[in-house]
C-alpha cells in the first residue's frame, strides 16, 4: 500500500491529511466520493525506496578494496551503531541493511545496498560482508559471524562499533605522540630556511665589506650557510627518503620485523607504541573471546588486525603453544610481549581460574590505554620547551655570530 498526502476543498473549506491506497488512482477515487476537490496529491515516498541504489547488487572491484579509505572509521562506527539499534528493535535484518544505507555517505551507501540485495538473494551475512565491505576487517566480521551463528547480531555490532572507536583513539593518540617531535622538525627547517636565504646572506654581505679576516663563531655561521645552501634541498628531502625506505622495509617479512622490532625501543615514542599494540591486543582478543569465539580463532583474528610484525610473530607462537594444550597464561609467560607487559600474564592467569579470561584482557587493555594517555602527555610537555630550546638557540647562534663580527668590522678585522 502506498502513503498520499492530500490538500482539498470541500465546500470552501481546505483539508489536509494523508491517506492509504494502492496507487494514485484509487486514492483520488476516495477523495472524490467524499465529495472533496483535490487541490493537491502526492505520494509519500520511502527514503529507502528513492535512493538511487535501492536494487544495486555489483560494485566495480577498485570500489571495494578502496571505499574503506573513502569512507573512514567514524561513518562506519556510526552505522554500525544504527544497525545494531534497529536489530534491537525488532526491525528485519533487511529492513535494517536497507534504512542504514540511506542514511549513509556515497559509498557507504552504495556498499550496504548490496549487501542488501545479496543478502536478499541467499546466503551468510558474514560471507557477503566480507566480499562487500572487507574495510571492516577480519575482527569485525568475525563477530558478526558468532553474532549469526547464536542469534546476537545486534550485540555483535555493538562490540564492532566500540572495537572501531577504540582503534580509531588510539590511532588518533599515537598520531598525536608522533605529530609533535615532526612540529618541532618542521618549525625548525622553516626557521633554518628563513635565516639561511634571507636573513644571514644580508648578514654576510655587509660584514665582508668591513672586515677582512671573520670571528670563529661568524665563519662557523658562514660555513654551515653554505652547506646548507649547497646540501639543503638534500636534507629537506631526507624525512621523506626515510619514510619510503621504512614503508618498503615493511613490506618485507624479515625486515619488517626487524623495523617493527626496533619501533618499540626508540626514546620518547617506542613506550607509546608498545602501549598502543599491547591496548590493541589485549581489547581485540578480549572482545573476541567475550562473544564466544574459541581461542584459536581469536588469536587468528588479532594477529591479523595488529599492524606490528613483532607483535603478529608472538601471537602466531602463542596460537601454536594453545594448539599444542598449553593454556593461554603460559603462551603470554613465554613469549617476548610479557617482557613489555608482565600484566598480562598475571590478570589472564587470574581469569582463566575464574573462568573470565576477557574479563582480565579488558583490564590489561585499560591500563595500557591509561598507560598511553600518559605518555602522550609527557611527550606534549616535553616537546614544547623542546621548540624553544631548539629555536631559541639556532637565533642566539646567529644573533651573537652577527654581533662578534660587527665587532670584529668596528675594530677593524684586528
Amino acid at each position: 500500500m502506498a502513503v498520499f498526502k492530500y490538500n482539498t476543498l470541500i465546500k470552501s473549506e481546505r483539508r489536509k491529511g494523508v491517506i492509504t491506497a494502492t496507487d494514485k488512482v484509487e486514492a483520488e477515487s476516495i477523495l472524490r466520493q467524499r465529495g472533496e476537490t483535490i487541490v493537491k496529491l502526492v505520494e509519500v515516498r520511502s527514503s529507502v525506496s528513492d535512493s538511487p541504489f535501492f536494487s544495486l547488487r555489483e560494485r566495480p572491484e577498485w570500489e571495494r578494496k578502496l571505499s574503506g579509505l573513502l569512507i573512514g572509521g567514524s561513518r562506519v562506527e556510526q552505522s554500525l551503531q544504527q544497525f545494531a539499534a534497529m536489530l534491537a528493535g525488532g526491525v528485519p535484518i533487511l529492513s535494517a541493511l536497507q534504512t542504514v544505507g540511506a542514511q549513509s555517505p556515497y559509498f557507504l551507501s552504495r556498499a550496504y545496498f548490496c549487501v542488501a540485495n545479496r543478502l536478499h538473494d541467499g546466503g551468510r551475512l558474514a560471507e557477503i560482508l566480507s566480499h562487500e565491505m572487507p574495510f571492516l576487517g577480519q575482527v569485525v566480521i568475525g563477530l558478526i559471524s558468532a553474532g549469526e551463528a547464536n542469534g546476537d547480531i545486534d550485540k555483535m555490532c555493538l562490540f564492532s562499533a566500540d572495537l572501531i572507536s577504540r582503534r580509531r583513539v588510539l590511532k588518533g593518540q599515537l598520531l598525536q605522540a608522533l605529530a609533535y617531535p615532526a612540529a618541532v622538525i618542521l618549525v625548525t627547517i622553516g626557521i633554518m630556511c628563513f635565516l639561511m636565504y634571507k636573513v644571514i646572506p644580508k648578514i654576510m654581505t655587509f660584514l665582508s665589506r668591513r672586515s677582512a679576516r671573520l670571528p670563529a663563531i661568524t665563519q662557523a655561521l658562514v660555513d654551515v650557510t653554505n652547506f646548507l645552501q649547497e646540501y639543503g634541498v638534500y636534507l629537506a628531502l631526507a624525512p621523506f627518503v626515510l619514510a619510503l625506505l621504512i614503508y618498503f622495509l615493511r613490506r618485507n617479512p624479515a625486515s619488517g620485523l626487524y623495523v617493527d622490532h626496533s619501533a618499540l625501543y626508540l626514546p620518547l615514542v617506542g613506550k607509546a607504541f608498545r602501549a598502543s599494540a599491547n591496548a590493541l591486543w589485549c581489547r581485540t582478543l578480549g572482545v573476541l573471546l567475550g562473544s564466544g569465539i574459541n581461542i584459536i580463532t581469536a588469536l587468528e583474528f588479532t594477529e591479523r588486525s595488529i599492524a606490528n610484525s613483532f607483535y603478529r610473530r608472538e601471537l602466531r607462537g602463542i596460537k601454536d603453544l594453545i594448539g599444542r594444550g598449553h593454556p593461554l597464561s603460559t603462551g603470554i609467560r613465554v613469549s617476548e610481549i610479557n617482557r613489555f607487559i608482565p600484566l598480562a600474564d598475571a590478570m589472564i592467569t587470574v581469569g582463566e581460574n575464574t573462568g573470565r579470561v576477557d574479563d582480565g584482557l579488558m583490564k590489561v587493555a585499560e591500563f595500557s590505554e591509561a598507560d598511553l594517555a600518559k605518555r602522550i602527555s609527557l611527550l606534549t610537555k616535553m616537546i614544547e620547551p623542546a621548540l624553544f630550546v631548539i629555536v631559541g638557540g639556532i637565533v642566539g647562534f646567529v644573533y651573537i655570530a652577527f654581533f662578534m663580527g660587527l665587532m670584529a668590522a668596528s675594530t677593524g678585522g684586528r
